[in-house]
């Protein structure tokens, strides 16, 4: 009996915690869920929104968003190994997760700063299909046709909206809401306008090219300018890991392999990390001007 009594106890002293445990376990999940399913679909919708709709790319944004989880789950498993533990898994997992956005604003400012490039070429083409004897919607085939890529993309996309029923009017609207370019708003504003009270067509598209021309001459002059202060924020952003090297390599080795080992190191690193971006990022919003 005593035995007995001993054995229960002793299923009673390590049930409870495991309850307490599963329990635990089982409302983080029940809490975590719903949040983790909505940013998994606010990545996806991400993926449509910048590779299909941004940059007109012919990819499954649930595939994309499939890929995307296999490689934050092996990031996490690797900084789980390479940094022994939580720390590790938590920052290659928070790194994985982020880079996607990155990423994406990457592609599209490219894409972008293109499409800007080739803007002034394509309203001299459509100006003088114009002169030629074709209406707008003919002048604007001669770039899809003709131009250079992404800019033909953008224009066979707002014909084919306008070849299944859309109107003209309305497919150069989404036209300049996809590009998001302030440039592609003035010109395609200024076709609405001619469209609606008339006039000279060619005169119109020469006067825009010649603003945008001017727009571009004060980008240049703007970048010159702050080239400086956009070279520091560089400069102070690779600071951190260029110090780190040369005391590891010059003054102590184990100090450095402390911060990469030691708990309070790794919190050291992560704080220099976040300082060092919020910095960069400061400077890059100055040196920043909207035209």
């Amino acid at each position: 009996m005593v035995v007995a009594k001993v054995q229960v106890d002793l299923v009673g002293e390590h049930l409870v915690p495991t309850l307490a445990l599963l329990v635990g376990v089982i409302g983080a999940v029940w809490l975590g869920a719903r949040p983790l399913i909505g940013a998994i679909a606010a990545q996806e919708a991400q993926f449509n929104r910048v590779l299909r709709g941004a940059l007109l790319l012919d990819v499954n944004p649930r595939m994309m968003t499939i890929l995307w989880l296999v490689a934050v789950a092996v990031a996490m498993f690797l900084g789980y190994l390479w940094l022994f533990g939580l720390f590790g898994l938590v920052v290659f997992g928070a790194l994985a997760a982020l880079s996607p956005r990155w990423l994406l604003w990457w592609l599209r400012r490219r894409r972008l700063r293109q499409l800007e490039e080739q803007l002034v070429g394509g309203i001299r083409t459509v100006g003088s299909g114009v002169r030629a004897g074709l209406n707008l919607v003919q002048s604007m085939e001669l770039v899809a046709n003709e131009g250079p890529r992404p800019l033909r993309q953008e224009f066979a996309h707002l014909l084919h909206e306008y070849e299944y029923g859309m109107s003209l009017d309305e497919a150069m609207r989404n036209a300049a809401d996809r590009i998001g370019s302030q440039r592609y708003r003035l010109l395609f504003a200024a076709l609405l306008t001619h469209r609606q009270r008339g006039g000279d067509l060619g005169e119109t598209l020469d006067r825009i090219a010649a603003s945008i021309r001017e727009i571009e001459h004060l980008h240049r002059r703007l970048n010159a300018l702050t080239a400086q202060g956009r070279y520091t924020a560089m400069a102070l952003g690779a600071m951190p890991p260029v110090l780190l090297g040369m005391i590891w390599l010059l003054i102590s080795r184990q100090a450095v392999e402390m911060l990469f080992t030691d708990s309070l190191g790794k919190v050291v690193l992560v704080a220099i990390a976040v300082l060092t971006i919020l910095g960069f990022l400061w400077i890059r919003k100055i040196m920043a001007v909207d035209l």
